[in-house]
């Protein structure tokens, strides 16, 4: 008799500032196809964009694996833990619209926090901490039912992620040229990573799409870094002590009493300066009181939350 789980799928989505990333998997956990395109904050780009993205991505893992049953979908996005949690009944009628993924439909299909998933992807258990650092940041806790956030309040805060390291590094480079600051390394290292020419150039390509532009600046500071330059390893330390302060925070108001996943997720912590930074301060503080964990895949959180809700719903 043939397995009835073999055609069944679930999708897990991860969606973010700048990328939003689609994963089809087998019931035991198994990538099958993989799919990336744009962002999907509805906080950035409203409810609209943000399911059109979402609904892209799903629909380019569906079309790489053909006459599939998905029986459950889990849909991680930012801003899901402030102002849109009352919403999602909203972004799913959205994500509805796409007539060319109707087929998850016929299963489960949910909204949750882009925190919650990409906690997920480096824990098993339900208590720990989350420190995302992409193109934004957001710090989220768990403990017995009770939980707690810090930081990921958009572009104007968000301290310690890739957004705000470019910020701040657009602002050494013109106070550089300004010669408000002895320093011209980050204006020449940012024109060739860039290929630009000149300052203006650079000025132009921030301005043009700056939730975009203004992230990517975040790997010319850490190749000025690299190279020496003090006033960029000064703002990817900030940054890592920015994410610490957060995850301290959240540490204290959760009153852990054994050790506890902390995983970290998102480009940010590409950089050594931001990842050591960040894990050094936070143990300084709390010593051995946890376990640090690097996620490189976030929505493999998603994935394992889909599967969970149909082992669950198997289990009634």
């Amino acid at each position: 008799m043939a397995n009835k789980n073999t055609n069944q799928f679930v999708i897990g989505v991860d969606g973010g500032g700048t990328k939003t990333a689609v994963a089809l998997a087998d019931m035991s956990g198994k990538t099958v196809a993989r799919a990336v395109v744009g962002g999907s904050n509805p906080r950035n780009i409203g409810i609209a964009s943000a399911a059109k993205s979402v609904a892209e991505g799903i629909y380019g893992v569906l079309k790489k694996k053909r006459n599939i049953n998905v029986v459950s979908t889990v849909i991680g996005l930012p801003a899901m833990e402030e102002e849109y949690k009352s919403r999602k009944a909203e972004i799913i009628a959205e994500i509805k619209k796409n007539k060319k993924i109707a087929k998850i439909f016929d299963g489960k299909v949910a909204i949750a926090s882009d925190q919650m998933v990409a906690f997920r992807s480096g824990a098993n258990g339900k208590d720990g901490i989350v420190a995302i650092a992409g193109t934004g940041c957001a710090v989220h806790g768990w403990n017995e039912g009770r939980e707690i956030k810090a930081n990921g309040w958009g572009w104007l805060a968000d301290e310690g992620s890739a957004f705000w390291i470019g910020q701040k590094t657009f602002q050494a480079i013109l106070k550089s040229f300004d010669d408000r600051v002895q320093d011209a390394k980050l204006e020449k290292i940012a024109l060739k990573s860039l290929k630009l020419k000149k300052l203006d150039d650079l000025v132009d390509f921030a301005y043009a799409d700056f939730s975009k532009n203004i992230p990517l600046l975040f790997k010319v500071c850490d190749e000025a870094a690299i190279a020496g330059d003090k006033v960029a390893r000064d703002i990817l330390v900030s940054a890592g002590k920015e994410i610490s302060m957060s995850v301290r925070e959240v540490a204290a108001k959760l009153h852990f009493f054994e050790q506890v996943p902390l995983v970290l997720v998102g480009g940010a912590y590409t950089s050594r300066w931001v990842a050591d930074t960040a894990m050094d301060d936070i143990d300084r503080y709390y010593p051995k009181k946890f376990d640090f964990v690097v996620s490189g895949d976030p929505v493999m959180g998603a994935v394992k939350l889909a599967m969970e809700s149909i082992k669950a719903k198997n289990a009634k």
